[in-house]
């Protein structure tokens, strides 16, 4: 792969919008200068680069976790370039949590997202409702009273439930859940769900600092002071009150809902197009076509996607625990290979890939399988993306490489290879350094750590 450089020259001050905020066209702009100059990627630290945007608890980014989001930085960058007249749609095929749906909400676009996982849906939605704030704290006080004075409700299957939660706590949370959906708005209700699924993990034996659901515990390896710490934090989790829990969280999120209500009350809610990034509904697309797409794709092999949501998906009877297998076997960056998906294995790759493949084969040969599957896979809705775009239009494709079985995946190049055969002007690519722990974290015993990650951007023909 060629090194990176930095931008030789300082960057531009950068005009307003109309709506006050900073319009980034013109740094954008001499970005591509500086790329068609030189065709190496231009290395940049967004955090930095978008300066004003905070980083940490940002409006709504944060009323549930979610594996690998994405730095709302590169999102905020792109969708504030004010180089398209007329109303704008930003469209987001692996929505995830949402974080590109609300920064483009935020900035009065409207926002098209698709996704296969219900729980990412569901974030989605409701991270970018300009909900009536007194009508949630009414409906906060009413479900809290209604789920002290409720003693039964039904169980709900929740896959290891002995494992993660004492007895006490999860029938607890089986009836703060009846009270929630008893609840008569359907649209409030969806925020409240949410809020109960960061209530069932806080109050969980899970390990908060990764991902996938882990069991917290002490390790020799850590410090007496930390071990002390996590037996602390079980002991708390054996006894916790899962409904001053929720409570807590009912306000926090309320907050973070009333400082995206300020920055923009007129917000445009998600619409949802499809849940496959494969097949996106061309009945909800304008006409003419998109002329925004901005995604970043499952990372091959290094995100257990399913696994980490799980217990938010069988809490809130998305999935059952018995259909996860089954459910995961239809997303694309997955860890397994389902046999019914065999047949996409006969389909070749570009000669470069067919080799590291070979090599890995001669390691894992189901690893070499999936990564297959994953390439191929992602090539259609690559494909999709661009026929949802409109001419001319952009599509920022941000993504990481790593490696499967010590060889590493040039997933990057892979998209630039396959964008360029379907007709796609290279305009841009930049690379930043991941600091999240989110993404660092390694996801399985073949796959390694991701440590950067390429934002590219392409402009379809007109």
């Amino acid at each position: 792969m060629q090194p990176t450089i930095l931008p030789t020259r300082p960057a531009p001050k950068l005009p307003k919008c109309n709506s006050g905020t900073v319009d980034t066209a013109l740094l954008i702009e001499e970005f591509k200068r500086i790329y068609s100059r030189d065709r190496v990627p231009v290395q940049v630290d967004f955090r930095k680069l978008v300066s004003w945007l905070k980083v940490g608890d940002q409006l709504t980014h944060q009323i549930h976790p979610y594996p690998a989001k994405l730095l709302p930085h590169i999102a905020h960058f792109f969708v504030h370039c004010n180089m398209h007249g007329g109303e704008k749609y930003v469209l987001d095929p692996f929505c995830g949590s949402g974080t590109v749906a609300l920064e483009a909400s935020l900035a009065g676009h409207n926002a098209l997202v698709a996704d296969a996982n219900p729980l990412a849906i569901l974030l989605t939605r409701v991270k970018t409702t300009p909900y009536n704030l007194e009508q949630l704290r009414e409906a906060t006080k009413r479900i809290v009273e209604r789920a002290a004075r409720l003693r039964t409700a039904p169980e709900i299957l929740v896959v290891n439930s002995e494992k993660w939660y004492a007895q006490d706590v999860k029938r607890r949370l089986e009836i703060l859940l009846r009270s929630i959906k008893e609840y008569d708005d359907a649209e409030i209700k969806e925020f409240f769900l949410v809020c109960f699924s960061a209530t069932a993990r806080k109050v969980s034996r899970i390990d908060p600092a990764i991902a996938v659901p882990v069991m917290l515990r002490t390790k020799d390896a850590f410090s007496e002071q930390q071990n002390l710490r996590i037996l602390e934090r079980l002991a708390w989790v054996e006894a916790a009150r899962p409904l001053d829990e929720f409570f807590r969280i009912c306000h926090a999120n309320i907050s973070r809902v009333e400082a995206a209500n300020k920055v923009n009350p007129g917000r445009k809610v998600v619409n949802v197009v499809s849940n496959d990034a494969r097949s996106l509904s061309s009945d909800k697309i304008p006409p003419a076509g998109v002329p925004l797409v901005i995604t970043s794709p499952p990372y091959g092999t290094a995100q257990k996607y399913v696994r980490s949501s799980s217990l938010s998906l069988n809490w809130l009877e998305l999935v059952p625990p018995h259909r996860l297998a089954e459910f995961e076997g239809h997303s694309i960056g997955r860890e397994h290979s389902p046999a019914y998906r065999n047949e996409i294995s006969a389909q070749a790759l570009p000669s470069a890939y067919e080799s590291l493949l070979v090599e890995v084969s001669r390691t894992n040969i189901l690893r070499a399988h999936i990564t297959r599957q994953y390439l191929l896979e992602l090539k259609v809705a690559l494909k999709e993306m661009h026929s949802k775009c409109a001419p001319g239009g952009r599509i920022v494709i941000v993504i990481g490489n790593n490696e499967v079985c010590g060889h590493t995946l040039f997933t990057n190049e892979y998209i630039s290879q396959a964008m360029e055969d379907l007709g796609c002007q290279d305009e841009l690519v930049l690379v930043d350094q991941i600091k999240s722990r989110g993404l660092l974290t390694k996801r399985n015993k073949t796959a390694s750590v991701i440590a950067k990650e390429f934002i590219m951007v392409f402009k379809k023909a007109k």
